[in-house]
């Protein structure tokens, strides 16, 4: 086989066991041995529509078992996938496709109503087609089941995500086969994947940590990926139970959804050895309301351009370091530099830096970004604040960019609101600057009740006095991303609006 790319796992996994259920979607089953043969037809058929190596196929849509057949066809055939976020603003999905003029843009029925730019070739629908819509199953029924001959090495671009856009406009993220293939390396080094585990597809497939924290690891090992119809608690707890999950990846939000679900006093997690999150800070208590069922938890901490795998905190000091984001896998490596480059000392704060096999390749016709994110010695700028203290366990501060001075002091407002949840009656908090002092906000838990004082005179017992807030403002919500990332800039005006105590 010439392919020793991400298109041919699903082919060699064939080989091994091919009666193993690799995907599993509402009543559609399907074995490793089914799945090989989908993806050889969705390659040629992609073929004939004009695909050839280094072009793009774009994906807009929900999760769907199609998004992965997607992933391996185009991989096979050295082409690149280029899943867009169907969430975004219709005109920022005009912008980031016709930055990658795919050849083939394959629909899912959730973004439907998307129109596609004039530089898309050809429009696959998944579900019913109409006019000049080409339906997915059909060109997967009708496209020939030979071999796909292509040489595909580590070093092509596999897939090609993009940056939330939170903090500009959306970049492509260039992740090769062997960025991909060396993050499940990464995994299977301190994680403990099974060719017998099951897991569920809960993450939006559109971001990296999507497929690349759960689903891809245990597609290599062998084992069976669910994919629910919708992210819906009760469903996600049901699925849990009756597939027997034995690993399961979520951001907080998500698994504190989980917990306020009906069904959740009584879910039977027994099958679940370990739960990873990530991509928001975790609260204690949500940490301690999954031990208590018996659910080991795993938080960890990733970005796109590391395909996302960079640390991971393992059950073993869950508690005793809660908070921490753990340790670097075994092919990471990391720095933690003040501005001028030189390295912190323990517990200093500065800059996260990040080398290894799974940093991308580059920013997609950005050579630029891709300048200032990667150093001339492969090392990866995060742009995320973190500290390391004296047993090596890192712990994320902040945003680089969103800390503030006062009084000749930085604060990070990631320290600030991490002690704000300490607080029994705090479910979420905020901070951002005012007039040259932080201002906190605050959701309360359910049935919790707290005052301004109260929180305030917490702050000051385990804060620096340049790090307590000036004010608390109550909140039913905070801002937050799809993947569970404060926005900032959304409460930032809030302050504005709400100057004085409350």
């Amino acid at each position: 086989m010439m392919d020793r790319g991400v298109g041919s796992w699903i082919e060699r996994r064939a080989r091994i066991a091919p009666d193993q259920p690799a995907l599993i979607h509402g009543e559609w089953r399907c074995t490793y041995s089914e799945l090989a043969n989908r993806v050889r037809r969705l390659a040629h058929g992609f073929s004939g529509l004009g695909v050839h190596r280094g072009d793009r196929v774009g994906w807009l849509g929900a999760n769907h078992p199609a998004f992965l057949e997607v992933l391996f066809a185009t991989a096979k055939l050295g082409a690149v996938m280029a899943p867009v976020n169907h969430r975004l603003d219709h005109a920022v999905i005009t912008d980031v496709l016709m930055g990658y003029s795919p050849t083939v843009v394959v629909v899912e029925q959730t973004a439907a109503g998307v129109s596609l730019p004039s530089c898309v070739g050809s429009r696959v629908v998944v579900g019913t087609a109409t006019g000049a819509e080409i339906e997915y199953e059909h060109l997967v029924a009708e496209s020939p089941d030979g071999p796909v001959n292509q040489l595909i090495g580590l070093d092509d671009v596999c897939i090609l995500p993009h940056t939330s856009g939170t903090t500009g406009a959306p970049k492509g993220v260039m992740l090769t086969h062997g960025n991909i293939t060396w993050n499940v390396i990464n995994f299977l080094s301190v994680v403990d994947f099974r060719s017998d585990d099951v897991t569920i597809a809960i993450a939006p497939f559109f971001r990296t940590g999507g497929t690349g924290v759960n689903v891809l690891p245990v597609l290599f090992k062998g084992g069976t990926v669910i994919i629910p119809d919708a992210p819906d608690p009760e469903e996600i707890l049901r699925l849990i139970q009756e597939r027997r999950v034995t690993i399961g990846f979520g951001n907080p939000d998500l698994l504190e959804a989980l917990t306020r679900s009906p069904g959740w006093p009584t879910a039977d997690f027994s099958s679940v050895r370990c739960y990873i999150t990530g991509g928001a800070p975790v609260a204690e208590r949500l940490i301690r309301i999954y031990l208590q069922r018996g659910v080991t938890f795993l938080q960890g901490y990733g970005l796109s351009e590391a395909a996302p795998f960079v640390l991971l905190l393992d059950p073993a000091n869950a508690l005793r370091k809660v908070g921490s984001a753990g340790k670097p896998p075994l092919f990471v490596d990391i720095r933690i530099v003040r501005p001028d480059g030189t390295a912190c000392e323990p517990n200093e704060t500065g800059e996260l830096l990040v080398s290894g096999p799974n940093v991308m390749a580059g920013y997609w016709d950005r050579a630029d970004a891709t300048r200032d994110a990667i150093d001339e010695y492969g090392w990866l700028r995060t742009g995320d604040a973190a500290r390391i203290d004296e047993e090596e366990f890192v712990w994320i501060v902040d945003r680089v960019d969103d800390a503030y001075e006062v009084s000749g002091h930085i604060v990070y407002p990631g320290d600030v609101e991490r002690v704000l949840t300490q607080h029994p009656a705090v479910a979420d908090a905020g901070v951002v600057p005012r007039d040259g002092i932080g201002k906190g906000f605050v959701v309360l838990a359910a049935g919790k009740a707290v005052s301004e004082l109260e929180l305030l005179d917490f702050c000051r017992a385990r804060l620096a006095a340049h790090e307590v807030p000036s004010s608390v403002t109550f909140l039913d919500r905070l801002p937050r991303s799809s993947v569970g990332k404060l926005l900032r800039d959304e409460l930032a005006p809030l302050a504005e609006s709400n100057p004085g105590k409350t």
